[in-house]
């Protein structure tokens, strides 16, 4: 809980006090930064980076200069199909960071809008939605910024991708898969503008949207970036289905359904084409409002209610769920690219609640992980039971940090696990499955040669 109540005040009382820059930055569909100057990039290999600068960032304390440095890398990527474009990436660098160690975190941004992105409103004195959306975000992973050989070991560089890319193409999994992945290539790339070493070992975390990103970007690893570094991923309340997803939260979640609606339609023009055709006029810019959500509109669009059915907006309703369903399968469910063979060579920890409000149905997640441990990857999977989205973010998160932290000091999963936490104290480590040892071996590098257990208290986590 401590992210939870301590952190997320801090964060806010950083936006509301700190006083604004002279020169605000700008937002990424004006700032020519987002926009190579020529073409010559286009057949250079992803993560090649074409452009960097320096940024801004804010600190928890209000009025405080903010001890973390940060850099910012236009790089080389791929969109949806598979062709070349490019997006941006923050690295972080906290005090008295370790340079061999890298995480990569997808900040759930979940928007249309470009100017959502995190490289935008990470940045001290951006626009308030966007820092808002952002900037809270990275409570949690502040453990990881603030420690320093203590519960979580050495403070390792944070990776923060736009992983929606410059067409805010938002819950389309392969763009965001490629995205994260090119990423990281891009800031193992960065050592002469951020201090990272090119060898370091990375991990991947990221919560709802964000872990949908961290989901396609190792179920894409082993055929787009086999000999990247990656070492784990820990991912949380991930959608497995967005299709699934959509009617789940038809009338409880409706704005969520309609930036995904909206992030399909940026990917691809003909569903882009259809829909803005078959919407009723009295639904129009409720519809299309999010586009602009970061962007200061004016006038402000209409709020949607969280109530709404969604598919009463259109002429056809639902049609556009099965006329575009090989879109909606091939970019929108997890699994489908993974088989022996091209799987992920790293382990895996996934948490969900049992009654999760947003993302999808718990089901989904079963299969994905029972997918994932036929073919060979080793999976520690958490069901939070009778916890909605947001009470498993909470509850979920210190177990994550444990786990994450015990593979970078070397800790080897040798089997897939599953374990359901009933009660608050059930994943505290007091039984034999959730017990470190059984789950993992010592696999030790010289760089980790200070105590593990005294460094990670693990029998107070959840491996």
């Amino acid at each position: 809980m401590f992210f939870s109540t301590h952190v997320l005040p801090l964060v806010l009382g950083l936006i509301r006090i700190l006083p604004a820059a002279a020169d605000p930055p700008l937002p990424p569909d004006i700032d020519g930064f987002y926009k190579p100057e020529d073409d010559s990039w286009r057949d250079k290999d992803p993560g090649y980076i074409i452009d960097h600068r320096p940024v801004h960032l804010p600190w928890l304390i209000p009025g405080a200069e903010s001890p973390l440095t940060a850099h910012q890398l236009l790089f080389v990527t791929r969109n949806a199909s598979n062709e070349p474009t490019t997006s941006v990436t923050t690295v972080i660098r906290p005090q008295y960071a370790n340079p061999q160690r890298l995480i990569s975190y997808q900040i759930a941004y979940d928007s249309p809008d470009v100017n959502c992105s995190p490289s935008f409103g990470l940045q001290r004195d951006a626009e308030l939605t966007a820092t808002l959306w952002n900037q809270l975000q990275m409570a949690y992973v502040v453990p990881y910024l603030m420690s320093n050989k203590g519960l979580l070991g050495q403070r390792p560089f944070i990776n923060v991708p736009d992983y929606e890319g410059n067409n805010a193409a938002f819950t389309v999994g392969p763009q965001s898969g490629y995205h994260t992945l090119d990423s990281i290539k891009a800031a193992l790339n960065s050592q002469k503008y951020t201090g990272i070493n090119p060898r370091a070992k990375a991990i991947m975390f990221g919560y709802s949207g964000g872990g949908l990103a961290s989901e396609w970007a190792s179920e894409l690893h082993a055929t787009h970036s086999p000999d990247l570094n990656i070492i784990a991923a820990a991912i949380g309340g991930p959608p497995p289905n967005v299709t699934n997803t959509y009617i789940h939260v038809n009338g409880t979640q409706s704005p969520l359904n309609i930036w995904a609606v909206l992030g399909v339609m940026n990917a691809f023009p003909e569903v882009d084409t259809f829909l803005r055709g078959d919407v009723k006029l009295d639904w129009g810019s409720y519809f299309l409002g999010p586009l602009s959500r970061c962007s200061r509109p004016k006038p402000k669009p209409p709020a949607i209610p969280g109530w709404a059915n969604v598919t009463d907006w259109f002429k056809s309703g639902d049609e556009f769920l099965y006329k575009f369903k090989h879109i909606l399968d091939e970019n929108g469910v997890m699994g489908r690219r993974i088989e022996e063979g091209k799987r992920p060579n790293f382990p895996l920890y996934i948490f969900q609640g049992t009654d999760d409000n947003i993302t999808a149905p718990i089901e989904d997640t079963d299969k994905l992980v029972e997918r994932f441990c036929e073919v060979g990857t080793k999976v520690r999977y958490v069901r939070y039971v009778g916890k909605d989205h947001g009470a498993t973010l909470i509850k979920g998160m210190y177990p994550a940090w444990t786990w994450m932290s015990a593979r970078f000091n070397g800790f080897r999963v040798k089997k897939c696990t599953t374990k359901d936490v009933v009660k608050d104290g059930d994943d505290d480590g007091d039984d034999e499955d959730s017990d470190p040892l059984a789950e993992i071996d010592w696999d030790l590098d010289e760089e980790d040669e200070e105590s593990v257990l005294r460094s990670n208290p693990l029998h107070e986590g959840d491996l």
